[in-house]
């Protein structure tokens, strides 16, 4: 496995970031990993929007809206992002009930089957525990096997499904 590492986005990041949204529209894929690109109109958006994301105060398990982080994995030996990686580091009731995750990650198509996402969340699990978490939840849909190899792989168990049109699996981690 090449060497990569996570770290946060910064505004230095601008073309590399776009470069990778754009890689996901020319596939035709979804954006994972990244979930606040959807209500963000311009990299300016995205960098306020994760920053705010990052202070939101827990206040109650009722609460609406999560503290979250995005970390771009990178590849050391080119500067590339590969993938991205949303840590939230408590869940809510909405989040718990819909079968949402205190990770979301994604890999860039291009990128994919490479071994990067079972790294990726390695290395955010590392991440979640100098955060002192004793456990992480993730979701996926049941088609997705990819994900999910990536889940058991770092150690996730099933503890849910949720049948519907877009079938989803509920994994623990336990850190």
């Amino acid at each position: 496995m090449e060497d990569i590492f996570l770290r946060e986005m910064t505004k230095n990041d601008k073309k590399a970031i776009l470069d990778y949204i754009d890689e996901f529209i020319e596939n035709g894929s979804e954006i994972t990993g990244m979930t606040i690109v959807k209500s963000c109109k311009t990299f300016q958006d995205l960098l306020v929007m994760n920053e705010k994301n990052k202070n939101i105060p827990f206040i109650s398990y009722d609460q609406d809206k999560v503290a979250s982080c995005t970390f771009l994995l990178i590849r050391k030996s080119d500067e590339k992002i590969l993938g991205a990686f949303t840590l939230r580091k408590y869940l809510t009731k909405s989040l718990d009930d819909s079968f949402a995750g205190n990770i979301e990650f994604g890999i860039r198509p291009s990128e994919r089957k490479k071994g990067y996402a079972t790294e990726g969340v390695k290395l955010l699990l590392e991440k979640c525990r100098s955060f002192e978490m004793k456990s992480v939840r993730l979701g996926c849909s049941t088609k997705n096997i990819a994900s999910r190899k990536t889940i058991i792989a770092n150690g996730g168990k099933l503890i849910g499904h949720i049948e519907s049109l877009v079938s989803q699996d509920y994994y623990q981690i336990d850190l």
